[in-house]
């Protein structure tokens, strides 16, 4: 049906297409979430009989109320108002020994399609609104159950039909979509593709799915009389790289519900929505064909709109205890391998009691959006506002650092301990530190997208190419500027000679004696620390070291500034910088 390329991790960038027939809809990329045995439509409240990949609200677990959606910290998909949970069964490969390989999947795209004859009267999903489209224990192509049809020439649909598969092979032998995996040898993966129920009784959600149907054609036509409420038209797209285990002779394909056909595909949805936004989005974009699917082109979904949501909000740690990722032994549960054709049985398992972590994400959560001249709490630094940075040179590149656990406290921390009044945050986990910004371009951060810290998932720690800058008021800005062959020190016994290279560890410009003091160095100790030595030269470095010599092996900087570290004792004056000296002649 889409053509879509396969992402082995996440499903961050994909080809934009136009679906056939009507164009009104919206499209939206999902990462992970969740991994495990969890249903809260099925099985609420309890471990579920067979492993999901789960996309959507980070509150997700073994039971959800709408209140707990909304009231998440991050989406794993691109829409933030959006806190609707997607899950889909796990893939696994059974290999030839009985045990069984995960299949790599990244997450769900997931279409909000304007289609069937009412759809100028599409409603919102109402709070709570929860629905399951397929049957996991279905083996063999049911030829019987039919959708609706009318007297109005609405023919009927084979409710099969709901489950399809895409070989994505770019040789273009994928062949055509079927309702089963027909093809599993696909080099850019295979689609697994589901439509949901698009007409609704006005009922709670019925375990059965008795409150839902599908339109007569499934993903178009009219809904029945029993269920004439339009709902806007849900379809998942999951893809699985297939050519990414290592396949061999008698082995196969397995989903998690122990099902080797396809035809017990399955997807289910769980509302989350801000309910104004999306009130909003159906008026004006479910029915309208010029957007073309894309979010930008959406008012309301644009304004929520991330790139990073992958990154933003990570997928998390496991509720339920037990192995379901890599290579088992056995699939998760008490799941038998079933070929069919009849339908399959879920069996009981005395002993199958995984233990279940508690995982509390406590609200509300606001992220800290500063505005510019906002100080951080119980520190000096102020918000200067976000920098572009393409990297040559970078804004801010006199020393750096990279930590998983990189939040804005310890990026300005350890700017300020290294002697630079700027500090800036990138790419969620790297921090930059520097004297000046130079001639760097400022950037409207409320109109930006950004990362979230990776230490700290409610502040923002710039994007790639982008620089959130934070400014220590406290740095006194006007230190003494030193001039070669003119500056003197320590009542003129010590001229300063300027700035100089040093080449660092066993071949020092200066390689006498030397001295760390990371709370007191100034030039005034260093010249008397190495005039004390009987050395005719001294140098700082690095804000806090001072060496000593009798023969410059540096090289003269022409550009002094490049010693721009200010001294640990003394901020009005600078103690060389990162392997460059401030040289004195004693």
């Amino acid at each position: 049906m889409v053509k879509l390329s396969y992402v082995s991790q996440s499903l961050l960038a994909t080809p934009f297409i136009v679906l056939p027939g009507v164009t009104a809809y919206w499209r939206m990329s999902c990462s992970l979430i969740q991994t495990g045995r969890l249903d809260p439509n099925v099985s609420p409240g309890k471990i579920a009989s067979h492993v999901h990949k789960v996309s959507g609200a980070s509150n997700f677990g073994l039971s959800n109320t709408y209140e707990d959606l909304i009231g998440s910290r991050c989406t794993s998909c691109e829409i933030q108002d959006d806190k609707s949970t997607y899950w889909t069964p796990q893939l696994y490969y059974e290999h030839t020994n009985g045990s069984f390989e995960e299949v790599p999947n990244g997450g769900t795209v997931v279409y909000y399609l304007g289609r069937g004859e009412n759809r100028s009267n599409i409603e919102p999903f109402p709070p709570g609104f929860k629905m399951v489209s397929g049957d996991p224990f279905v083996r063999s192509n049911n030829t019987a159950a039919v959708t609706y049809t009318d007297s109005n020439n609405f023919g009927s649909r084979l409710v099969s039909d709901r489950v399809s598969f895409a070989c994505l092979d770019s040789s273009g032998n994928g062949g055509p979509e079927q309702n089963y995996m027909a093809r599993t040898d696909c080099d850019n993966g295979m689609r697994a593709q589901v439509h949901f129920p698009s007409c609704w009784d006005g009922r709670n959600f019925q375990l059965d799915q008795s409150h839902v149907a599908y339109m007569s054609g499934i993903d178009n036509g009219v809904c029945p009389p029993s269920h004439p409420r339009q709902l806007v038209h849900l379809f998942f797209e999951v893809i699985y790289g297939v050519n990414d285990v290592s396949k061999e002779p008698g082995g196969r394909f397995v989903f998690a519900n122990g099902d080797p056909t396809g035809f017990g595909f399955h997807g289910d949805f769980m509302n989350g929505w801000d309910a104004d936004v999306l009130k909003e989005a159906i008026k004006l974009c479910a029915n309208d064909d010029s957007s073309q699917g894309q979010i930008s082109q959406c008012p309301p979904l644009a304004k929520s709109q991330t790139p990073y949501y992958a990154t933003n909000c990570p997928e998390r740690q496991p509720i339920v205890n037990e192995m379901v990722k890599g290579m088992v032994e056995c699939l998760p549960g008490c799941n038998v391998v079933t070929t069919g054709p009849e339908r399959a049985t879920q069996l009981v398992c005395p002993d199958d009691k995984p233990t279940v972590n508690k995982i509390d994400e406590a609200g509300p959560f606001a992220m800290f959006d500063p505005s510019v001249g906002q100080t951080l709490d119980a520190s000096t630094f102020a918000f200067a506002g976000c920098m572009s940075d393409n990297g040559n040179p970078r804004p801010l590149n006199k020393y750096s650092f990279v930590a998983d656990n990189m939040t804005i406290e310890s990026c300005t921390s350890r700017c300020a301990a290294e002697g630079y009044p700027l500090a800036g945050l990138e790419y969620s986990r790297e921090c930059y530190c520097g004297s000046s910004l130079g001639s760097t371009a400022s950037v409207d951060c409320s109109a930006t997208p950004k990362m979230a810290c990776a230490g700290n998932t409610t502040q923002w720690c710039g994007a790639p190419s982008l620089m959130t800058v934070w400014s220590d008021t406290a740095y006194s800005q006007y230190a003494t500027t030193l001039l070669a062959n003119t500056t003197t020190i320590n009542n003129g016994s010590a001229t300063y000679l300027g700035c100089f290279s040093d080449p660092g560890g066993n071949n020092r410009a200066l390689a006498g004696q030397s001295k760390v003091d990371t709370a007191a160095m100034t030039n005034e100790m260093c010249a008397a620390y190495c005039k004390e030595k009987g050395y005719s030269l001294a140098g700082s470095e690095y804000s806090q070291e001072c060496f000593c010599g009798n023969a410059n092996g540096g090289t003269l900087i022409a550009d002094d500034s490049q010693c721009d570290m200010k001294c640990k004792g003394n901020p009005l004056e600078y103690c060389g910088g990162g392997l460059k000296l401030s040289v004195w002649r004693l």
